[in-house]
Order: structure tokens, then sequence, then C-alpha cells
């Protein structure tokens, strides 16, 4: 680890003056990857389907109703995509994946957490390519890259390495190990190799800094090394010449140094020991003009500081002679400070001139804009209301652009717990009386059939044995419901205004209350709007169900949002219930509570009636009971032509009457 080459037992072109006129010319591409440097890129995509972009299938962008979170909801997508790509590459290696910060781009490899530039999608989703190939690209890292950084450790923990020496061998670890780690891919996931080369492309192709001739010939050797590994088209005919010793010993070593692990140690341990020589052949010394400046700068400050207290003090300064000779003794430990300091010492100039390096370039997180906190907690309350899409049937959708479902859990906030509360006290006569009158459901009913011809002996038919009768015996048997799936779902358009929403969520709440305890019975309340933040998606929200029992006064947070699809709403809530449920035998219960009165882009009027009064039939022959409740602004003929079961609701004070009643005709309790 601490060996040293000496020059006697050099190599031929270690040092540029071995060969001096040594060129390098033609394609540098040490393992004949291909003109974009991937390893083994197949020429076509197995999920390719003719899309100008690889990720094109999952679908293009959208047109967004511009609401405030359409942004985050768009990345929380592809965020999903590129989690499953991960879990693809190496489905054994678990990981979890984020968008990162403007301030926290790390991806962690020993706890498998990637971090990856979101601000590249934001900006446009034609960058979603090249996102994929950093996602992949980190993932690569958190499957192959714990052994060299093991590694790398303990050649560092030396005390004999210097701070710039660690510095550089950190620098060519990255650089060779990411040509390693992308060599493993196109052994395992061959056609991912296309989203690596869009990432190349893009850093490589945009960044000067890797290219341009930076003022030091060690940061320019830095750069050399780099772009030979990763992107030799790059490298320049003058470069090519002035460091054409350098190339030959890099692609001697680079040759056959990323085969397996070992080698990859080798061939990093010998680049790593030529570079720490090449620095001490060019003899930069610590910058002792730099440290004699700052040094002096400091003496005189320090000297204004104390003239300036004995004057406060009003005592006499001292002597011009004493002066002076603190003023000596001043510079001479801060000029002595400066020489140990890494930003004038020999190892602190190293340190310099590799920082001013491209080296990021092997380091995409260097790069990384980042998302702001905003978006990133936008996009982190998606994941926790475990947003997801889904499309229903396009047998029983009114067009495709109007297919789409969203699915978000309810978040729970403490004004909304209040509002819950609030609605309990407001409901408490009418939540009694659905309770007493919906709890018969469930209840078991003993019964006793006579006149049997056999059985238990009925001592009450004993008197009829000379009449030569045989029904003499009865039969004891227990009727019993079957379990009950019930599903609520509220309209949460506009149009339900804030006194109408105030009405249907108050009524919700109570018939929620009155039978989330009945164990005879499942429950699920969704609410429902449209367009809000994607124009033609329906916009579910899942207040309450079998699973969802961390946030139980959800329901509070129920307002009056966009537009609504009821068909659609239908549809989706009845797939949903149908998928959780535990018992499949169960009848099944729906709820509308809505003003009747479906309003979104291409859904209105005769349309929307139709297309709801579909849906609920869809439904019933599916073994659905369906009612609506229409609230205040509820035209009784529309809710006529969309529903067989409804019921107008004019005044909430008759809900424990009212609605317990249709309910029980309804499903003939």
């Amino acid at each position: 680890m601490d060996r040293e080459i000496e020059l006697e037992e050099a190599p031929k072109g270690m040092f540029p003056e071995d060969d001096d006129e040594y060129i390098i010319e033609g394609d540098l591409d040490v393992w004949g990857r291909g003109d974009s440097y991937t390893w083994n890129k197949p020429t076509t995509s197995w999920w390719s389907t003719g899309s100008s972009t690889f990720s094109g299938m999952w679908g293009g962008t959208s047109y967004y109703a511009g609401g405030r979170d359409s942004d985050a909801i768009r990345l929380n997508r592809h965020k999903s995509h590129l989690d499953s790509l991960c879990k693809v590459v190496a489905p054994h290696v678990k990981h979890t994946l984020a968008f990162g910060q403007t301030d926290t781009a790390y991806t962690n490899m020993e706890k498998g957490h990637i971090v990856i530039d979101g601000s590249l999608l934001k900006e446009s989703d034609s960058n979603l390519d090249m996102t994929c190939g950093l996602a992949i690209h980190e993932k690569l890292h958190v499957v192959h890259s714990k052994p060299l950084h093991k590694w790398m450790k303990g050649m560092m923990r030396s005390p004999k390495v210097k701070y710039g020496e660690r510095e550089l061998l950190h620098s060519i670890c990255n650089i060779v190990e990411d040509e390693y780690i992308e060599r493993q891919l196109s052994i395992s996931c061959p056609g991912y190799v296309h989203y690596i080369e869009k990432v190349k492309d893009h850093y490589f192709g945009k960044d000067a800094k890797a290219t341009a001739d930076s003022g030091h010939e060690f940061t320019d050797i830095i750069n050399t090394f780099l772009l030979l590994v990763r992107y030799p088209s790059l490298l320049s005919d003058e470069r090519k010449k002035r460091h054409a010793p350098h190339i030959r010993f890099f692609m001697d070593e680079l040759k056959d140094g990323i085969n397996d692990r070992e080698s990859t140690y080798d061939c990093i341990t010998n680049i790593w020991i030529y570079m720490k020589n090449v620095w001490k052949d060019m003899g930069d010394e610590p910058d002792e003009d730099g440290a004699h400046d700052k040094a002096t700068d400091r003496a005189d400050e320090y000297m204004r500081e104390i003239l300036g207290d004995y004057k406060d003090m009003g005592i006499d300064p001292p002597t011009e002679e004493k002066q002076e000779s603190m003023r000596k003794a001043v510079y001479k430990d801060e000029f002595e400070r400066l020489m140990r300091s890494h930003d004038f010492s020999g190892d602190g100039r190293m340190l310099e001139a590799i920082r001013d390096s491209a080296k990021e370039l092997a380091d995409y997180e260097d790069l990384a804009e980042g998302l702001s906190r905003q978006m990133i907690k936008a996009i982190n309350d998606l994941a926790d209301s475990d947003y997801k899409e889904i499309t229903i049937d396009k047998s029983i959708a009114i067009s495709k652009s109007q297919s789409k479902i969203s699915w978000r859990k309810a978040e729970q906030k403490p004004h909304h717990v209040h509002e819950y509360k609030d609605a309990v006290d407001t409901m408490r006569q009418q939540i009694n009386k659905l309770k007493r009158k919906i709890d018969l459901y469930g209840n078991t009913m003993p019964m006793t059939i006579r006149n049997q011809k056999r059985g238990m002996l009925d001592k009450r038919m004993l008197h009829r044995i000379p009449t030569g009768r045989t029904d003499l015996f009865k039969a004891s048997i227990t009727d019993e419901d079957k379990p009950l799936d019930v599903c609520l779902l509220v309209d949460e358009s506009g149009s339900m205004g804030h006194y109408t929403m105030t009405k249907a969520r108050q009524s919700a709440i109570a018939l929620k209350e009155a039978l989330a305890d009945n164990p005879m019975l499942n429950l699920w309340v969704f609410g429902h709007t449209a367009d809000e933040h994607e124009r033609g998606i329906t916009e579910m929200y899942e207040y309450w169900s079998p699973s969802m029992t961390d946030r139980p006064m959800a329901m509070g947070s129920m307002r009056a949002k966009y537009e609504n699809r009821d068909g659609n709403a239908i549809i989706a809530s009845a797939d949903r219930v149908k998928s959780e449920s535990t018992t499949p035998d169960a009848q099944k219960l729906m709820i509308v509570l809505s003003d009747g009165e479906p309003s979104a882009a291409g859904y209105r009027g005769d349309i929307s009636y139709s297309h709801t009064a579909k849906c609920v039939k869809y439904a019933e022959t599916r073994g659905w009971h369906v009612i609506q409740l229409g609230f205040a602004g509820a035209r009784k003929y529309s809710m006529a032509k969309m529903f067989t079961n409804w019921l107008y609701i004019d005044d909430t004070d008759k809900i424990g009457d009212e609605v317990s009643k249709i309910i029980r005709k309804v499903i003939k309790v």
C-alpha cells in the first residue's frame, strides 16, 4: 500500500520525459466497448415499442390541469417506475429510492438507499431515460461496490497516506469502478445498457471542464485519465500528444484491470502509485509565497487590533521596536501554521489540483441539482398517502382518456380530528338510531319448525297420535345473515359547496360510527373528485377501510374539491372492495352520498347520467346493492335516471329513520 516505484525501476512511459516523441492516435477505447462507450449495447431493446425513448412504453407526458402538486404526482409516478427498474437489476439486493434534495443528494451503499437527481425529470419528461440510467447506475453501486469501498478504506487507514493522496485514491477508485459495475450490467441485464448510454451522452457531452485546459498539468492528467476510461472520444489530438506516455501507462494497466475484483484492486493501486510519483516528479512545492502574503496580512491585522486596545484603555503603545518584534512573532507562528495546512502545503496543493478536475463525472451525485424542500415534501406526502394509479376496464370506461383512476389515503391532521368529533356530537342522536336499527343485522334468530316426520318429538303434538298423524316431530334451526361489505362513497366535487359538503360529511360520519363496530360488517369509506391535478383522471381518497386503522378520524378532512365522474368512482370503489374483502360470499352494499350531478371534462349532462346508470347496473350485476343519498341541490329526476334505489335527504335529523329503512329494504333484512 505504501510502496513507491523508484525512478530506476519505473516502466517505460512512467514519466513524460521518457518518451517525448511518443504519439497515440486513433480510438483509445481500451476495452472495445463501441461508439457509445457502453458495454455490449444491444442494437434493440426487448421492451422497445417504437417510441423515441426506451421508457416510452410507460406513457408520454400528460396534460396537466395546473394543480398545485401536478409535478409531484408526475415525479412520484416516475419514481415508482425507477424503483421497479432497480429491482429488476438485482431482485435479491434490497434498496430504497428517493429524489435528492438540493443539499442532500447521496447514495448510502451500506443501507442500500439510492438517491437520484429528480430535477432532471422536473425539467422535462424527455430526461426520463437518462434518469433511469442514473438510478440503475446507483443500484449497481449498491450491488457491487461494497468490497471496493472496504478495500479503499483499508488503503487509507495508514498514517503515511496524506489527505491529498486519499482524495486521489478515491477519485481513481470512482473512475475505474464506474466501468466495472457497468460491465456487470451488460452481463446481467444487457437491455438496460441503453439507459447507461443516455447518462454518459448527457454528462460527458455537456461538461466542458473535462476537456478544457485547467492551467495545472496534474489536473489535466487526472482529466485525461477520466476521459480515457469513460469517454475517450473527447480526448483531443493535442491532449493525446501531450499526455501520450501517461496514456500508454494507463491503457496498459486498464486492459485487464476490471476482469475481476483482484485485478481491479491491482489496477487502481498501480495507477495511484504512478500518479503520486508524477506529482512528486513535477516538483510542485509548497506555496511559500502565498503563505507569506497571508501571514503578513494576519500579523498586520493583529497589530492594528493590539494598538486599538491600547488606545481604548488610554495606555501608551509599545515602542516601534517592540511592535516590530511582536509583528515578527505573529508572522512566524502564522507562516508555520499555514505551511502545515492543506491550503499551502504540497499535499494541500495536490488536493486543490484534484478538486479542480472533472472527477465529479465519476460521481454523478456531485453534479446533482436536487429538488426543493417543498417538492420533496409533496412527493413524500404522496408516498405517505400510498398514492397509486390504475385503469378501469375499457368496456365500462366512457373513453380511454377518462379511464385512469388515482388512489390515495386521506390525511388526518389535528383540525380534521376536531371536525370529525364535532360531526359526531352533532349527529349523536341519529348515530344511536342508526346503530339500534342496523345492529339487528347479523343477529341470530333461532326458529322452530313443527309438523315434521322426523326429528325431535314435539310433546305438544302427542294428543294427535290417536288420529293417526305422523308429523309429530320438530326441528330447530338458526337463521343467520350473511356477512355484509359496505362502501360509503362521498362526492367531493366543487358543486357540493360548503353547506352540502358539511351535511354529506356529517351523514357519512354518522353511518361510519353506526356501522364500524358491527362484527358482521366490513366497512370502506371513499371520497372522489376529478381533474384536480390531471385532466381525465378520477381521483379517489381512502378515508376508512379494514386495513386503514392508523387514521380513524380522517373523514374530518372531507371537503369540496373540483369535479366528479360518478360512474368511474362507483366502478373503482366496487373493484377496490372486491379485491380487499376477506368474505367473498358477503352481501355488498354501496351508499353514494352526492348532490346527484356528475360534472367533469367530457362528462356532463345526459352523457354523465347515462354512464353513471351503466356503471350502477354493472355493479348490480356483480352482486352490489347501490343506494344514492341525494343532498341539497340534488334533483330527483336526475337521481332517478342514474340509480334504482335513491333517497333525497332534505333534513339530516331524519337520517336515522329514513336511511336505516332503505338499507333494510334493499338488503332485505
